[in-house]
């Protein structure tokens, strides 16, 4: 299929990138966005600028393109660091999936997180897949998801996000997630959509 450059998308789906300080938010959309990230970083203060030289203090924006441009992901990635919390309440409206996104190795986030992560699927109810960064073992990326108090039914994925194809694999997970949301709901699956689903099996 052949689509020009502003050819308007045939399903457009938002996805909200969050999760702990540094665990890897604007490396995944830095990694998949086909488009130049939208960012908002300044030099890291006070005792986190240790771990990490800048931070997100409102968001990162990227888009990822499905089939040509009939399928595209809107990426709306939040700060990490508390004080800026607040953007992620503002930028959470109309959301279809959650990517929640966590350091493997950074184990001492984990407990804040898990807490967070439920606060906010309580309030959105939509579905969840949890990006375990710098992980290589599906076994150990799904024991610190439900450590973080997923569902069964919810994925989480073993990652290294600053690649792209690694990055990819998220996206494209939680794109299948709220297409299985909407399937359920008896909402029609459309061509394009069919598509993406043959072309993501076949990768």
């Amino acid at each position: 299929m052949t689509r020009s450059d502003d050819a308007p998308a045939e399903h457009v789906f938002k996805l909200l990138v969050t999760g702990p300080f540094a665990a890897g938010k604007t490396s995944l959309i830095q990694a998949v966005s086909d488009t130049p990230v939208v960012e908002t970083d300044v030099d890291t203060s006070g005792d986190e600028a240790s771990v990490k030289s800048s931070t997100t203090v409102a968001m990162d924006f990227g888009t990822y393109a499905i089939d040509d441009g009939g399928v595209r992901l809107l990426l709306f990635g939040t700060p990490g660091q508390r004080r800026f919390w607040f953007m992620t309440d503002i930028l959470k409206g109309d959301v279809d999936a959650v990517i929640y996104v966590i350091d493997a190795d950074a184990s001492h986030t984990h407990t804040e997180a898990g807490e967070a992560m439920r606060a906010l699927l309580r309030d959105l109810r939509v579905p969840l897949v949890v990006a375990v960064n710098r992980c290589d073992d599906p076994a150990m990326a799904v024991l610190l998801a439900r450590q973080l108090g997923t569902l069964a039914s919810e994925m989480a994925v073993p990652c290294q996000l600053i690649h792209r194809e690694s990055g990819r694999e998220v996206v494209v997970e939680a794109l299948l997630a709220v297409l299985d949301r909407l399937e359920r709901q008896g909402v029609d699956m459309l061509d394009p959509v069919s598509r993406m689903l043959q072309t993501a099996g076949a990768t």
